[in-house]
C-alpha cells in the first residue's frame, strides 16, 4: 500500500511541471473570458461605497474604470500563470509596474470622463466652469504621470533619492529661466478661479478687445472684433483692468442730436415728445434714467441730449436697437421740418 502511494506521489512529482503549466492555462482563460463580468463585479461594489450619497456619479464611475480593470484582470491572470511556473522575482517585479501602469491609467480616464460631473455634484451646481475643470484635469494628469515614473524606477531598482534630488536642483534653475511661464501659469490660476470672464465673453482691456476663445496655463486666446485672433499672457490680464461686456446687467445708449439755430421751441419741444414716446414704446428701454432734453447751445447747433438704458446685452442686437433709433430720430426731426446742424462758418466782409 505504502509503495503504491509512493509511486503515485512520484508520477505526481514527474508530472507536476505539466500540472502548473495546466492549471495557469486555465486561471488565464478563466480571468480572461469573465474578465468583464469580474471588473463590472468590482467597479459596482466599489461604487456603491465610494458614492453612497452620490448615486448619479455611480455610472460614470464604472464606464470609465471598465477597460482598465478588465486589462488589469487579464494580466492578473497572465501573471498568476506565469508565477505558478517560473517563481522568480523579475516576474514579480514585472507585475508591480504593470499595476502602476493601470492605476495611472484608471485615474488618467476617470479625471478625463468625470471631472466636470464630480464638481457639479459636489457644488449641487450644474454650471461649473469647463476651463477650470480642464485646467485641474490637466494638473492632476501631469501628476500621477510623474508619481508613476517615480514608483515604476524605484521598482526596477534605481534610487529615486539621488533623481528627487536631482529634480529638484533642475527644477530650481527651470524655474529661475521661465520665470515669466510660472508667472503666467499663477496668473491662470486666478484667472480660472477668480472667474473675471468665462469662454464665450466678450471682454476689454486697454489694450485689446475680443472674444474669449481658450484659457490655457500660460496664455488666453482672444478673437477680435476685426476678425483677427490675438494670444494675450495670463500675467498682462491678471494686471490689467477688464471690462467683460458680457456680463453687462444693461447697456448705456447716450448720444446728441443738433438742429438748426433756426428752429423755434415749439418744435423742439414736439420732437423732444415723440422721440421720449417712441422710447418707451420700446420693451428692452427702461423708463428708468430716460433723458430727452434740449440741454446746450453749441457753436453751430441746438443740442439735445438722448440717453436711456436697454436690457439689450448682446452686442449685434445692441447696435440693430442704436440704428433702430437713429432712424426714428431722423423720420422725427424731418416730419417735423426741422433741420440737422452742421459746422458751419460765417465770413462778413466789410466795405
Amino acid at each position: 500500500m505504502i509503495e503504491n502511494i509512493n509511486k503515485i506521489i512520484e508520477r505526481l512529482t514527474e508530472w507536476q511541471p505539466y500540472i502548473n503549466i495546466g492549471l495557469g492555462v486555465i486561471i488565464f482563460a478563466l480571468l480572461f473570458i469573465f474578465r468583464n463580468v469580474i471588473a463590472k463585479s468590482i467597479l459596482s461594489f466599489a461604487a456603491k461605497i465610494f458614492f453612497l450619497k452620490k448615486p448619479e456619479l455611480k455610472d460614470g464611475f464604472k464606464q470609465s474604470l471598465l477597460r482598465p480593470v478588465s486589462i488589469f484582470i487579464c494580466t492578473l491572470g497572465l501573471f498568476i500563470g506565469i508565477y505558478i511556473n517560473i517563481h522568480k522575482p523579475i516576474v514579480l517585479n514585472c507585475f508591480k509596474i504593470f499595476t502602476i501602469l493601470i492605476i495611472c491609467w484608471c485615474i488618467i480616464s476617470y479625471v478625463s470622463e468625470n471631472l466636470n460631473a464630480f464638481f457639479s455634484a459636489r457644488e449641487a451646481d450644474p454650471r461649473v466652469n469647463s476651463v477650470a475643470v480642464k485646467f485641474i484635469s490637466n494638473i492632476l494628469k501631469v501628476l500621477t504621470i510623474s508619481i508613476a515614473i517615480v514608483m515604476i524606477v524605484s521598482e526596477m531598482g534605481y534610487n529615486i533619492n539621488g533623481l528627487i534630488t536631482g529634480l529638484g536642483v533642475g527644477g530650481l534653475a527651470i524655474s529661475l529661466a521661465a520665470q515669466d511661464s510660472l508667472k503666467n501659469l499663477i496668473a491662470g490660476f486666478f484667472i480660472i478661479f477668480d472667474k473675471p470672464f468665462d469662454v464665450g465673453d466678450l471682454i476689454e482691456t486697454s489694450e485689446v478687445q475680443g472674444v474669449v476663445e481658450d484659457i490655457t496655463m500660460r496664455s488666453t486666446r482672444l478673437r477680435q472684433l476685426n476678425g483677427s485672433p490675438v494670444t494675450v499672457p495670463n500675467s498682462k490680464l491678471s494686471e490689467a483692468n477688464i471690462a467683460n461686456l458680457s456680463r453687462f446687467v444693461e447697456r448705456v445708449i447716450n448720444f446728441k442730436i443738433g438742429l438748426v439755430y433756426s428752429t423755434d421751441e415749439k418744435t423742439i419741444l414736439k420732437c423732444e415728445e415723440e422721440l421720449r414716446a417712441f422710447l418707451l414704446a420700446q420693451p428692452t428701454i427702461s423708463e428708468r434714467n430716460l433723458r430727452v432734453c434740449f440741454n446746450e447751445y453749441a457753436d453751430s447747433s441746438l443740442n439735445i441730449e438722448i440717453r436711456c438704458h436697454t436690457s439689450t446685452i448682446d452686442y449685434e442686437d445692441y447696435n440693430m436697437l442704436v440704428e433702430k433709433i437713429n432712424l426714428e430720430i431722423k423720420r422725427i426731426v424731418e416730419k417735423n421740418g426741422a433741420e440737422f446742424a452742421y459746422p458751419t462758418t460765417s465770413v462778413i466782409i466789410e466795405k
